[in-house]
């Protein structure tokens, strides 16, 4: 099927033919393909027969662009195994396995089968950004509520500013001071310690009356505790909007028979979205562990180059475990020591940088 071209009145009849006997039916006898064919549809229908019949497209000399089964199902692919990307993450995570399609195309094979955007909010506010400078410079933590079945379970999640990336979690039946000292400290034992952390100002961080567990349990860690302002949300944003991710795509599509069923799917989550997924809050093309990790720079030069990023790659923290230290082999074949997430030197003694005092 090679490039076609055709007139407003070639596609208003097969489009009545599409009517008839079905879009891939009626595409496949055109030869288009079926995602040109939903296009002009949704024209048809915002500008009625004649509208359609009089429209002169922007670019008649292009045609129709050649959409192959390779990358239909490369995005296919990709969009079920992350349901709530949109067109824009769908081409960015592509783009990590070496795969080029715009967005156009991208957009036009999701729409074909069924991928319908989200309505804008109107009088949306733009609320100052911010954002930490270095990993563990700052965490945020928050509570997400839900039920199984009839149990109400609290999920409390611990959130690097810097680079989105999840330092840890946990499914309780009970909130507690005592669970949220144990998640920062496992964090603090796995990954170093942060130098601030952000919470709202519910029992279980904050005390109206003098001074918790929790907030005693970071003075002596010497790290500093800011409050979100009441009924600010805002401030919190970047768990937030990590906290709705995990709902909608998870808590909101799958049944869990009990509590131990809820951490195992959570789990595999937490690590899809830490390791495998861009975040188009860190640019698009990354994903969280590669900037938490330092491997940023690294894994774009890669993708400059052609290199699939997307597959198991020791420098794109593809299934491995982290620890505060570990050993990374690069896209140049060189090794670079990282200690908390920064690099310290290279294969062949080259100093790199040194950590800041925390």
């Amino acid at each position: 099927m090679g490039t076609r071209h055709f007139s407003q009145v070639q596609k208003l009849s097969i489009l009545d033919s599409a009517a008839e006997i079905g879009v891939q039916k009626a595409a496949e006898l055109a030869g288009v393909h079926y995602t040109s064919v939903y296009e002009w549809r949704r024209q048809l229908h915002s500008l009625g027969r004649q509208g359609f019949l009089d429209y002169k497209p922007s670019y008649p000399g292009r045609g129709i662009k050649q959409i192959s089964a390779e990358q239909e199902k490369a995005v296919l692919d990709t969009w079920h195994d992350n349901r709530g990307f949109g067109p824009g993450q769908v081409r960015n995570q592509l783009r990590r396995q070496a795969i080029t399609i715009s967005i156009r195309t991208v957009r036009s094979i999701m729409q074909a089968n069924g991928y319908k955007a989200a309505a804008k909010k109107s009088g949306k506010t733009d609320w100052q950004r911010f954002e930490a400078r270095r990993p563990l410079e700052l965490a945020q933590m928050d509570v997400l509520e839900f039920f199984i079945n009839k149990l109400k379970v609290h999920l409390l999640l611990l959130l690097d500013d810097f680079s989105r990336f999840i330092l840890g979690w946990q499914l309780l039946t009970e909130t507690s001071t005592d669970a949220v000292i144990l998640l920062v400290q496992g964090a603090i034992d796995r990954y170093g310690k942060m130098q601030e952390i952000l919470t709202d100002r519910g029992f279980i961080f904050y005390s109206w009356r003098g001074i918790n567990r929790f907030e005693r349990f970071l003075q002596t860690q010497i790290i500093d505790h800011t409050h979100a302002r009441p009924h600010h949300p805002q401030t919190l944003g970047k768990v937030e909007a990590c906290n709705r991710r995990l709902k909608q795509e998870l808590i909101d599509q799958q049944h869990f028979s009990n509590v131990h069923d809820a951490q195992a799917a959570i789990d595999n989550w937490v690590h899809n979205y830490n390791y495998k997924r861009t975040h188009q809050g860190i640019g698009g093309l990354v994903v969280p562990a590669e900037r938490f990790h330092g491997q940023a720079d690294h894994v774009l030069a890669a993708m400059s180059k052609g290199i699939d990023v997307g597959s198991d790659h020791c420098y794109s923290f593809c299934g491995i475990e982290r620890s505060m230290i570990n050993l990374v082999l690069n896209p140049d074949g060189k090794l670079t020591l990282y200690l908390l997430g920064q690099p310290i030197f290279l294969t062949g003694g080259e100093h790199v940088t040194e950590t800041e005092p925390r």
